[in-house]
């Protein structure tokens, strides 16, 4: 296996960076024959994840508010006698027993929309209208524009302008997922009302950034400088949503990327290193092994950068991304066992644990990058296979949390949780399919939901053209039609 990826490497094209708006359609270069197919990627999310989250138990009462903690089997809690991965979890799980988070719904509500997307089943459609009806009217709040956090006890906590910014921007991940797919012009007003409150009560001009919190407190949260503060805005909805706005808006939501953007190189990017620092806001923690200081989050906002650049026509971006997505995938990779690694400890090797969400960013930019320089596709097809074998769930479905020890084994606790839900595996699914059907010269086959069957629709956070289009009713919407579309030479 190593010999042929080194002769395959080795007949690679160069990778070329063209201005962004002059891109070949598709480089014609090898890529592992064991890169698996998008097929592959639609059997993984049909059989080892969709089952967990397609269960009455899953669906909440009222459907649409999902719970935020489930048992590993799928099942509702019975709190008088938790199962035995909630009752021996960490501490940082325990306590927040008795919370339900608005982000974890909206991450549900994600899911079920890349459901849809992949399928056609418009009962998953039904799922992820019913989570965005939820957040819409229990959890955004008409007077002031912000999202509620979390509930305990039924009472919304916690007060406004102590809810963080990173929170307010999951809170817009399930509603963005599903405008993307029906464009409905009233999830759309919404949206914008809190991106408003965003960008106006938590943006600090004096730092050229968003803040992690607003109200002042002993603890000094309101000090707090975060990467995610700017990242998750980009990564939950903006980068999504951007291009298919409305023109009057497309303009300035292009031009609050570009001040993320520079945010996030100007103050958290390490260009020697190749990495970003989580937090700035203690200089004593700018040193490997920080809070959020890991390659997931380096690769996230590489690949934000670099989708980022493409999309505003800024070429130093691109290269800038490039350059750095190429590094931290090399610095990651683990060709012993054919793996991601998680982060650099503080002596700078590399943790060869597995975290599964950065595991999934790993792979997606990988898989983007692959797309114009094929040579970046080489590790996949062992990590995927690592993913498929020892991540997933094999008996109760979805993936495990993390993999580690001297064997690599997974780790049993819960697969549901406050930061844990169907996000990242759904969008790792979703991107593993698009690039794979591309890297094999297929076409990708998505299914959306407009009331104009002649919208124009776009591959996720890429470009494509599109050489098919196919419109019917879509039960259970009334005036929306199922259009489903086949996209060729993403990008």
């Amino acid at each position: 296996m190593l010999t042929r990826w080194i002769l395959l490497a080795a007949l690679s094209l160069p990778s070329v960076l063209l201005p962004a708006q002059a891109l070949p359609a598709q480089v014609e270069a090898p890529v592992p024959a064991e890169l698996p197919t998008g097929e592959r990627w639609q059997k993984h999310f049909r059989e080892d994840l969709l089952p967990f989250w397609n269960v009455p138990d899953a669906w909440g009462s009222p459907r649409g508010d999902f719970p935020t903690f489930r048992s590993n089997d799928g099942k509702a809690v019975d709190w008088a006698n938790p199962p035995e991965a909630l009752a021996k979890a960490p501490g940082w799980i325990k306590e927040n027993f008795g919370r339900e988070y608005v982000r974890m719904k909206s991450r549900q509500t994600y899911f079920y929309g890349v459901a849809y997307h992949l399928t056609g089943d418009p009962k998953m459609l039904e799922l992820a209208r019913d989570g965005a009806t939820f957040i819409r009217t229990r959890a955004l709040d008409p007077v002031s524009g912000s999202a509620v956090s979390y509930w305990e006890k039924g009472v919304a906590r916690p007060e406004v302008l102590a809810r963080t910014s990173q929170d307010l921007a999951y809170a817009q991940l399930g509603l963005a997922m599903y405008y993307y797919l029906t464009r409905d012009e009233a999830v759309l007003r919404d949206i914008k009302k809190l991106k408003r409150h965003i960008f106006t009560q938590y943006w600090n001009p004096e730092w050229k950034a968003l803040r992690w919190v607003v109200k002042e407190d002993p603890q000094g949260e309101h000090l707090r400088q975060e990467l995610v503060a700017q990242l998750d805005q980009v990564n939950a909805y903006m980068l999504m949503l951007t291009p298919i706005l409305p023109k009057a808006d497309r303009k300035a939501w292009a031009a609050d990327l570009q001040r993320l953007a520079q945010t996030m190189v100007r103050d958290y990017h390490d260009a020697d290193r190749h990495l970003f620092w989580g937090t700035i806001h203690d200089p004593a923690e700018k040193k490997l092994g920080s809070r959020h200081t890991d390659f997931g989050h380096t690769a996230k906002a590489y690949w934000m950068l670099e989708r980022i650049g493409r999309l505003t026509k800024d070429q130093a971006l691109v290269d800038l991304a490039t350059t750095g997505a190429r590094a931290v995938l090399k610095q990651a990779y683990l060709p012993d066992s054919g793996t991601w690694g998680s982060k650099l400890r503080p002596d700078g090797s590399v943790d060869t644990g597995k975290e599964w969400w950065i595991y999934a960013e790993l792979d997606q930019l990988a898989g983007t990058l692959a797309l114009t320089d094929p040579a970046q596709a080489q590790p996949l097809p062992r990590t995927a296979a690592f993913w498929f074998e020892v991540m997933v769930d094999h008996e109760g479905h979805e993936v495990w949390g993390g993999a580690g020890g001297p064997e690599m084994k997974p780790w049993r606790g819960p697969k549901i949780h406050q930061w844990k839900s169907g996000y990242h595996s759904a969008e790792h699914a979703l991107v593993g399919y698009l690039t794979a059907q591309a890297l094999h010269h297929q076409p990708a086959t998505l299914y959306f939901a407009p009331k104009d069957p002649k919208a124009p629709l776009l591959p996720y956070v890429f470009e494509g053209t599109e050489t098919r289009r196919a419109a019917q009713p879509l039960p259970g919407f009334p005036g929306r039609r199922k259009v489903e579309v086949s996209f060729t030479n993403l990008r």
